[in-house]
């Protein structure tokens, strides 16, 4: 059990968190009050971003005061590692990567709920194609020698032209990701267990779910962008270890939200937005 310096610490980070978690609770009954939300809804909203505003507020701390917040983690039987997307920039190897020693460890599945911003880019955008490379090649990799199941749904602004950041001009790390999708589709009618879907912006991050016992979070800030607009650009990634799946069963229910969203369509190496983005990568 903490000492009493530390429990006192973890008191204040929780009151913090809780407080952040609940003003953002606030400004989203003020919106959805007069909606039929049931209030269990609301109580599991509270729930994930008391968690999330804890484990922001890890980000955000010394390693002394780091290591008293994930004592008080250890008491839900959660842990959460923390790496920042600058650091991750100066990796050396994938081995040094949390999330894609994460996707190496896959049993049986992963669920992508991934996420393209008003102006047609992912908030990650500023991760090197290289490393970006690593995350979606482990993924591929898993596919191919374990024969797990993997599921990528895209939050597009406009589901009928989803891939904007295809379009002549974008990154190395977007060019990195629309590869990915056509390797995606490819695999899919080759008959693995692989399936890419677009759907409409719901929820404003990216979470990743890997066999149902760890939730990889991308925490997000938003940043001023060349047109002097403000976007959500990737700062860190939380890999969440959650082995009794308390926190990560909300959200799932969220996934299973958009699984069931009548606009959300899956994409095949048929579909016109394929054959858009190989034209894009000259294949």
């Amino acid at each position: 059990m903490p000492g009493k310096k530390t429990g006192q610490l973890a008191l204040v980070v929780l009151t913090l968190s809780s407080a952040v978690a609940g003003a953002i609770l606030g400004a989203v009954v003020q919106n959805e009050i007069t909606g039929p939300r049931r209030l269990e809804d609301m109580a599991v909203m509270l729930l994930c971003l008391t968690v999330i505003g804890l484990a922001a507020a890890v980000v955000a701390m010394s390693r002394s005061t780091q290591q008293s917040v994930e004592d008080l983690f250890q008491v839900l039987d959660i842990t959460v590692r923390c790496q920042m997307l600058k650091d991750v920039n100066e990796y050396r190897s994938p081995g040094d990567d949390l999330v894609v020693r994460a996707f190496q460890e896959a049993q049986r599945e992963i669920l992508v709920l991934d996420r393209v911003t008003e102006s047609g880019v992912r908030p990650d955008i500023a991760m090197q194609s290289n490393v970006m490379a690593w995350h979606l090649d482990a993924i591929l990799d898993r596919v191919e020698k374990a024969g797990i199941r993997y599921r990528r749904y895209c939050q597009v602004p406009d589901t009928e032209s989803p891939f904007a950041f295809a379009e002549a001009g974008s990154s190395q790390s977007e060019s990195t990701f629309a590869r990915h999708c056509v390797r995606m589709c490819e695999m899919h009618s080759a008959g693995r267990d692989v399936s890419l879907r677009v759907t409409p912006t719901s929820f404003p991050y990216k979470f990743l779910i890997i066999d149902r016992k760890v939730l990889i979070l991308q925490l997000q800030e938003l940043c001023e962008t060349d047109d002097n607009e403000r976007e959500p650009r990737t700062m860190c990634e939380l890999v969440i270890s959650d082995p009794r799946g308390q926190l990560i069963q909300h959200f799932l229910g969220m996934w299973v939200q958009l699984e069931g969203h009548h606009r959300t369509r899956s994409l095949d190496a048929r579909s016109a937005e394929m054959t858009m983005l190989r034209s894009s990568l000259g294949r």
